[in-house]
Order: structure tokens, then sequence, then C-alpha cells
């Protein structure tokens, strides 16, 4: 909750409207963030009774968002590491290119631990090989504009995973049927006081079945694309 009640300012002062997505927080964290939100009218707090997962959480936002009459979402993670002062420079690329996904691609100083600075190489491997090309540069970083016209094809015509293993997933799936990807330097720093929601078990156990998903997946494109080159 500390994370929130420093990152939460910084992005209203944006004067973008907010919207806070509780995954299945407890009683305690689930009054205390009710508390934060009702001081600002520029917030709208969607609360899922049980935890369903990151993905499930920006989808939820997505769809909500759509009622709206929105055409685009700006995804930022909660836990104070991404820099809210590069929304605008997100939002203005996307007025460049309305139907691209832009996505952020992390500049990390000296208080990123190395294990989440090496373990993005190895996902990064692993998405070159899934969609054939060099064209994602980061897969895991949580800051992206989604075009919900893009984003609801997406969802309609993939199965994406509802946890941790939704930011890679939205974005090969997406390669694989040639949205439009473009990438940003953003600064990330890892805050002394914040609480990341990755759990390095449970997580990678969902990335690693996620990326053996995308590869039995690329075989079948593969195959596909190769009887319909010789047909």
């Amino acid at each position: 909750m500390y994370e929130l009640k420093v990152f939460l300012p910084q992005i209203l002062s944006l004067k973008l409207p907010c919207i806070v997505v509780d995954d299945g927080s407890n009683e305690e964290e689930v009054a205390e963030l009710t508390a934060l939100v009702s001081e600002h009218s520029d917030i709208t707090l969607i609360k899922h009774v049980h935890n369903r997962g990151k993905g499930a959480a920006v989808m939820t936002a997505a769809v909500y968002a759509r009622t709206l009459g929105m055409t685009h979402i700006i995804q930022i993670d909660a836990d104070g590491q991404h820099n809210s002062e590069d929304v605008l420079g997100f939002i203005d690329a996307s007025r460049l290119a309305p139907n691209t996904i832009i996505c952020g691609r992390p500049v990390f100083d000296s208080s990123a631990p190395k294990a989440r600075v090496y373990g993005r190489k190895v996902t990064d491997f692993w998405v070159a090989i899934e969609t054939l090309s060099l064209k994602i540069k980061d897969s895991l970083c949580g800051f992206r504009v989604y075009p919900l016209n893009q984003m609801e094809f997406l969802c309609d015509h993939y199965y994406l995973g509802p946890r941790m293993d939704f930011d890679t997933e939205i974005l090969v799936k997406a390669a694989w049927c040639n949205t439009q990807l473009k990438f940003i330097d953003t600064e990330v720093q890892y805050i002394e006081e914040g609480r990341s929601h990755f759990h390095y078990i449970r997580d990678n156990l969902v990335l690693i079945r996620l990326h053996v998903r995308l590869m039995f997946g690329m075989m079948i494109r593969l195959l596909i694309l190769i009887v319909g080159k010789f047909r």
C-alpha cells in the first residue's frame, strides 16, 4: 500500500481518468485502499473478490474502459517502479500510431536485482524463438499503451494467460498476427519500501508453462505456413 500512496498522486497529477483494480486483497488492505481512492473523484476502483492474476486485472480494466467509450488504456504497475513522468511520452507515441501497442523497454538503475535483469534476458531469448524475430525488445515491462480494438482482437482470437504470463503472451501473439509494436525506453527503479507482487517460485512456474505453450503454438504455426507454401 505504501507504493500506491506515493504513486497514485503522481498519476493523478497528469489529469487522466484512473482505473484501479484490486485483485483480491485482504479486508484490511481493501478498507485502506477504499479510503485512499475515495479522496479522489477521478479514480474508479474495481474489486476482484478473489485473486485472479495480473492479466485478469488488466482485462477487467480494459472492459470497463470500453464501457466508458475509451479507445486506449495505459497499463502501469502500481508498485512504484515505473516513472509516471513518462506517461505523456507514451501518449504522444500512441497519437502518432493509434493502432500500435506502445511498450516500455526498461532502463534499470543500480537498485535492480541482478536475478531480474538476467532473467529478462532468458525470457527475451525464448520470445525471439517463439516469434522468429527480434521485434519484441522486452516482453515483461508492465508499462504500455493498448489500443482497445487491437487488444479485443487478441483476446477474441487467442488464449491469454490471466496471471504474470499475460504481459509476455499478449505481445507474442500480437507479433503472430502482425500487430504493430513500438518500444520506448523508460526508467525503472526498485524502491526500498516497495513490494513486488512477483512470486519467484509460483510466477516462474507460470512463465515456464507459458513458454512451453508458446513453443508448441509456434511449431503448429510453422507447420501451417509450410503446408500453405507447398499448396
